[in-house]
């Protein structure tokens, strides 16, 4: 009789320690995620159902940029059309059918967002052509592409696909060049063109420094 009694209260002391368990692991848990339990609105849930739990995202502190991301392909779904007035031969950086706008090459300072340099130099592309523009290698990981409004790291490869004539005559993105650290850059690239055989390797200028026109 002694040894069935004494069975239920070891049960009823290793449930109760076990639950303790549980709950300090879960309280640990919610410390770690940002998670916690909440209990139904009105106090009441079904039997044996787990409360629902409530968690927060812990916004980690950023202290830089991203460093740039992998290859994105920039299609004329991406693209602006309102370039009927574009003009090839002014104010750009010319690689036939691929046409950067110069706005901060050379001796013009580009604009600082915390530890990078923006310039802000749109792609123009002839209608019907596509061009993939890539950093070289040993530049990616502080030179970014930007062909997007909002982007804050860019891409070390961009394929551009521009909408058909009958569309526009070019399709241009907005975006240009972002460089990590506050150095002045010759940035080297590599342009293919889809359809044309062998690639251009043209070098651009970020910030004031005289750079070679290609590597």
């Amino acid at each position: 009789m002694a040894g069935g009694a004494e069975g239920p209260r070891a049960a009823e002391k290793f449930a109760k320690s076990t639950g303790r368990s549980m709950v300090i692991a879960g309280l640990l848990a919610g410390a770690l995620t940002g998670c916690t339990s909440a209990a139904a609105p009105d106090g009441t849930g079904s039997a044996g159902a787990a409360p629902p739990s409530s968690c927060s995202a812990v916004t980690p502190v950023a202290t830089s940029a991203a460093l740039p991301a992998g290859r994105y392909d920039a299609g004329c779904r991406q693209g602006q059309t309102d370039a009927k007035v574009f003009d090839p031969m002014k104010q750009v950086i010319s690689l036939d059918p691929l046409f950067i706008r110069d706005n901060f090459s050379g001796s013009a300072t580009p604009q600082f967002d915390g530890a990078v340099q923006w310039m802000k130099d749109p792609f123009f592309v002839r209608a019907g052509r596509t061009v993939t523009v890539t950093v070289a290698p040993d530049q990616q990981r502080s030179v970014g592409l930007v062909a997007e409004y909002g982007a804050r790291e860019g891409n070390t490869s961009i394929t551009f696909t521009a909408c058909p004539a009958s569309v526009t005559p070019y399709t241009w993105w907005p975006g240009g060049f972002l460089v990590h650290g506050g150095d002045a850059v010759c940035m080297r690239l590599t342009v293919a063109v889809a359809g044309a055989e062998g690639v251009r390797k043209p070098v651009i200028p970020a910030g004031d420094i005289a750079c070679p026109a290609s590597w």
